[in-house]
Order: C-alpha cells, then structure tokens, then sequence
C-alpha cells in the first residue's frame, strides 16, 4: 500500500481545484490538509481543473452605488448563449455587456456607466438582466455623480 499525504491552500476566489487521478480512473479531490491510501502501486496524475458553478445565478453588482465604474458577475453552469444588458427604468436598452456564446464558470464584467456610444450616462437607478439559455435574471443597481 501507499500513503499519501497532502496540504492544499487555494487562494479565495480561484474557482480551480487539485484532482488526483489514478490510471484506473479513479479521481480524488485533494482540499485542506490530509492523507489517504491506495491498496497499490498504481499511476497517479495531478491536476488543476476548475470548478464549474452548480447553477444559474446573477450577483448584485459591486460597489453599489457606484461612480463610475462596477462589477457584475454571474455563474455558468454549462455553455450558453449568454447577453449582459444594461436598462434604464424605463426598459431602454442602455448598452450590451455581453452578447455571445460562453463556457461554464465564474463570470465578471466591469460597466463603465457609459452608454452603447462611449457616453456616460446620469445618476440614477439601473437595471441589468442576464440571459443564458433559458435563464433570465435582473437586478437593480445605482449610479451616484
């Protein structure tokens, strides 16, 4: 038999994680510190993969409020055909974020309070939706000059 004993530290934020896999195609998730034993010699291969989100999810932008610039991110749990659109409250389409096909994973975009032309737009309250696939998220978020 073999032992093997590890210490993993993962920097917050990362969204990778360190994979073990046997030439059997056993997999192990290394996390924290710990050890553990194989009944044989067998091959092993480490790696970094990331780790794809569970589900579907728009996070409030951050700072909120903001001058001028903020950041929105989202999860994606598969590829998807995603748009990040930004509205006023009226429902006019202010500027698009994001208008293509994208992998799974942790998402982030910054907006810079300007419109689809380069223009700042004035203070006030926003909203911004999220589309992929058959997901569709909004949230609100505010403007301070």
């Amino acid at each position: 038999t073999i032992t093997i004993s590890y210490d993993i530290i993962i920097d917050a934020g990362e969204h990778m994680e360190w994979v073990l896999s046997s030439d059997t195609g056993e997999e192990v998730v290394l996390e924290g510190t710990g050890e553990f034993t194989v009944p044989s010699a067998e091959r092993f291969i480490l790696n970094r993969k990331p780790v794809i989100p569970i589900s579907f999810f728009l996070y409030q932008n951050f700072p909120n409020p903001f001058n001028p610039i903020t950041t929105l991110r989202y999860d994606l749990p598969e590829q998807a055909f995603v748009t990040l659109t930004v509205f006023d409250m009226l429902g006019r389409e202010i500027t698009q974020l994001i208008n293509t096909t994208q992998l799974p994973g942790f998402k982030l975009v910054q907006w810079d309070a300007t419109d689809s032309m380069g223009r700042p737009v004035s203070a006030g309250v926003y909203l911004y939706q999220i589309q992929a696939g058959e997901f569709v998220q909004t949230r609100k978020m505010v403007l301070l000059k």
